[in-house]
């Protein structure tokens, strides 16, 4: 895919103004669009492909972006529109959809922890794999990942904070929600 190969921007790719914000903001977001993310724009894309040729018209371009909770303004369509014209011949294949997309779809989950990433900080601090986070897995994930010393009363202390069914550790859901918090 294009998005993960290619090194120029999509503002570089084509030339759109700055009043667009489909293709503004994005350049200081470090992560590319993940695979979920790339599958939930194919979908789109393909209901709106009417005739399965793999292209969009401009204005089917509007309607989709709608439907997918954007709310482009018509100065923003007009000139993504006279953009697409000149560069692509009215039309937009999936790749320049994603182009288009992706900057403002990074935009929104950019301070976003995804599950994979949640998932993957528990398995630090779960070292035997029981699906739980006990006082002593927590001081030594600490010690370990932080180089902090915690006496005992203190990693009670954020155990009993995150344990909101009372067993004494910390399974999953507590975890995610005692990241939520912070």
């Amino acid at each position: 895919m294009r998005l993960a190969d290619d090194k120029t921007s999509p503002n570089e790719a084509m030339n759109y103004g700055a009043a667009c914000i489909f293709l503004r903001g994005g350049k200081n977001i470090s992560r590319e669009l993940a695979d979920d993310e790339i599958d939930e724009l194919r979908d789109a894309f393909n209901e709106f492909d009417k005739d399965k040729d793999g292209l969009i018209s401009c204005k089917d371009l509007g309607n989709l972006m709608r439907t997918m909770g954007y709310m482009p303004t018509e100065m923003e369509l007009i000139e993504l529109g006279q953009n697409i014209n000149m560069n692509l011949g009215g039309r937009v294949d999936f790749d320049d959809f994603v182009d288009l997309m992706a900057p403002k779809l990074l935009a929104e989950t950019a301070g976003m922890i995804g599950v994979k990433e949640l998932k993957d900080a528990f398995k630090e601090f779960d070292v035997d794999g029981d699906g739980v986070i006990t006082t002593e897995e927590l001081r030594s994930a600490m010690i370990k990942l932080m180089g902090e010393h915690m006496s005992r009363r203190e990693i009670d202390a954020i155990v009993k904070e995150a344990d909101d069914n009372g067993d004494g550790t910390v399974d999953f859901e507590e975890f995610v929600r005692m990241m939520s918090r912070q």
